[in-house]
């Protein structure tokens, strides 16, 4: 693919990706996990908090150096950069709608800014949130909403540029019209998109909730929990419609920063993919909560952020410019995680899958 955006049609199925050596070769090779991952320059200066999809092997960053990348993860090549905010990037979203791609993002600086591909400023700066913004949702091609840590929710209109109606982060559901919020506070909020009316509260936890997401079908949310030396550091499942807990996943040693349901077709489980401030990225099967699988990165930083798509591609970030593109495999019928990349201004420790993954027993 060319250095800008524009070569890209606008139908996301059109890209064709340029995998790199590493790919070509099958997963039944014997050789194959014992290959290295590349490692890649550094797109970003600073830790890297957010992460959009934006399709199969292209991923929004989000850093505390201020700036929003585009990237290949296939090739490594930087498609994009947008310049703007006065601080870090907290949160980055994508959306595809109406012919059109455009970028939101939210920063320390208290604002948001919606970009456009192939335009390195931004079109619109909302302003309105008095603390950091922590929180994003887009709705659909005019609609947003943002939580921050001044303790507001607000639901913008972005053709207007205004606030309609005055939290950690937020997920939405389009088929049940719903928000799920994470905060500070330790509850997690189910809100009302239409009205930012609240619908219910879960059971407060005993730690921070530093992350949430919706399963497809709205039915089920993860939240992630803060925590120290094992103390707290699950993740939760809760039954939408009851408001109740189902199920902990216990087993990473430091704050949760980022869990999420898992697409993939790679095998029949339901998955649940996790990093955390421990270093290590860890899949868990969502019905029986077993840790099948850890992965250390080998940056010896915090992972902050993860994104997973159906083809089974992987890219997690954190601390250091990290950013680890990787790939879920299944193995006698187990999912396995094999590190394709790595970028991250701390020197990657060369170990390949062998060494730095294993399964999990119960």
């Amino acid at each position: 693919m060319g250095t800008t955006y524009s070569q890209v049609p606008q139908d996301p199925e059109d890209l064709i990706r340029d995998s790199p050596k590493l790919m070509r070769l099958s997963p039944s090779h014997p050789s194959y996990f014992e290959r290295h991952p590349v490692i890649r320059k550094p797109v970003h200066a600073d830790s890297i908090g957010a992460l959009a999809p934006v399709r199969p092997g292209m991923v929004l960053t989000g850093s505390r150096d201020k700036i929003i990348a585009l990237n290949n993860v296939d090739t490594g090549e930087c498609v994009m950069k947008w310049y703007g905010h006065e601080k870090e990037v907290t949160k980055v979203q994508y959306r595809h709608a109406a012919g059109k791609h455009f970028v939101v993002s939210g920063s320390r600086d208290c604002s948001l800014r919606v970009w456009q591909f192939n335009v390195s400023h931004s079109s619109q700066v909302l302003e309105g949130h008095t603390m950091s913004v922590m929180g994003l949702s887009i709705l659909d091609e005019s609609k947003l909403i943002s939580g921050a840590r001044d303790t507001t929710l607000r639901l913008w209109d972005m053709t207007q540029g205004t606030c309609i109606r005055t939290v950690t982060h937020i997920c939405h559901s389009i088929q049940n019209n719903i928000i799920v919020q994470s905060s500070e506070d330790k509850e997690m909020k189910i809100w009302d998109c239409r009205d930012l009316n609240l619908v219910a509260q879960m059971p407060k936890k005993r730690h921070i909730q530093s992350h949430c997401d919706l399963s497809p079908d709205g039915m089920y949310c993860l939240s992630s929990s803060n925590g120290f030396n094992g103390d707290g550091c699950e993740i939760t499942l809760w039954d939408v419609r009851q408001r109740k807990m189902i199920r902990e996943y216990r087993g990473h040693e430091e704050s949760v920063t980022c869990a999420m349901f898992l697409p993939q077709q790679i095998t029949w489980k339901r998955l649940l993919l996790s990093v955390s401030a421990d270093n290590s990225t860890r899949i868990w099967n969502v019905d029986d909560g077993a840790c099948l699988w850890s992965e250390d990165v080998g940056t010896k930083s915090d992972l902050l952020s993860c994104v997973g798509f159906n083809d089974g591609n992987i890219v997690v970030s954190g601390n250091n410019a990290t950013l680890c593109h990787l790939t879920l495999l299944g193995k006698a019928g187990r999912p396995i995680l094999h590190k394709v990349s790595i970028q991250s201004l701390s020197s990657p420790m060369l170990m390949n899958s062998s060494q730095s993954g294993y399964q999990m027993s119960r």
